[in-house]
């Protein structure tokens, strides 16, 4: 066995007790998979409907609302989760409608699981607050999270212990872009695809440009993203299908995941 493969399955132990005690209720396979094929035409119908599908989680009143986006057409739609103490995890993706008629899913795919994943964690109590928040971005630019991470407060700064960023999933099994991702968030993932023993690899994202969790590594804010690109879909050569047993694995493992996180994350040092 490889060094590199003795240390994660070294991580991995290590994690074990905890993760066996990471507790979620996954939606049914046809609902998560169909939100994410019935794909609006336009921005608007895309925030009209992701609102819904909020809604119908049980995120409603005061904890959904839409955040404007200085210089944009539309919201940024954002979605809180309450847990008892005061650090929070930042769950976000984009929704705009794809530039590329090759993989019309790509920006809609992330952004629909977002009320799925609320909704798996909702069903326990949880430590940390989560806060989902589909961005308003505009092609390459990423105006929605650039607005979202420069209006955090100083004390909501403080409090944000990681940020998770979904792009372009279920077009083959889950991918971490690891070389630009906090390390201690990958381990944890890895973690949990040995614990739910799903599968999970490595592929690098340089090609593809920027992603929204740029703006928040910008803010020393420790964030991971994760994507189902191969390396001809980052290098935009394959025209990719989208494959719902890879998007529900993806989908179950984000559940696993951000509970564990609910579980191991420790507030961050800073300095005064």
């Amino acid at each position: 066995m490889r060094p590199a493969a003795i240390a994660l399955c070294f991580i991995a132990m290590c994690g074990v007790s905890k993760a066996q005690k990471v507790k979620f209720v996954a939606a049914e396979k046809a609902d998560v998979v169909q939100h994410a094929r019935e794909v609006p035409a336009s921005d608007e119908g895309r925030v009209s409907r992701i609102k819904e599908l909020f809604a119908a989680a049980g995120c409603t009143g005061s904890h959904l609302y839409e955040q404007a986006v200085e210089g944009g057409s539309a919201p940024n739609i954002v979605c809180e989760l309450n847990g008892e103490n005061d650090e929070s995890v930042i769950v976000g993706a984009h929704y705009d409608r794809a530039s590329s008629a090759g993989r019309p899913l790509d920006n809609w795919s992330g952004a629909s699981l977002l009320p799925e994943l609320y909704q798996c964690l909702r069903s326990q109590k949880r430590h940390h607050n989560y806060i989902f928040v589909a961005f308003a971005d505009r092609g390459d630019e990423l105006a929605g999270a650039r607005f979202f991470a420069g209006h955090l407060t100083p004390a909501a700064l403080r409090q944000t212990e990681a940020m998770i960023n979904l792009d372009a999933l279920g077009l083959s099994p889950t991918k971490v872009w690891t070389s630009h991702s906090d390390k201690e968030l990958v381990q944890a993932l890895v973690v949990m695809v040995y614990a739910l023993k799903l599968p999970a690899s490595q592929i690098e994202m340089e090609a593809s440009g920027s992603t929204d969790s740029d703006p928040f590594a910008l803010r020393q804010i420790p964030q991971i993203t994760i994507h189902s690109l191969t390396q001809h879909g980052v290098q935009g050569d394959i025209t990719s299908t989208f494959k719902p047993n890879n998007y529900y694995d993806t989908y179950r493992l984000l559940c696993g995941y951000l509970a564990y996180l609910d579980l191991t994350l420790k507030p961050r040092p800073h300095s005064e």
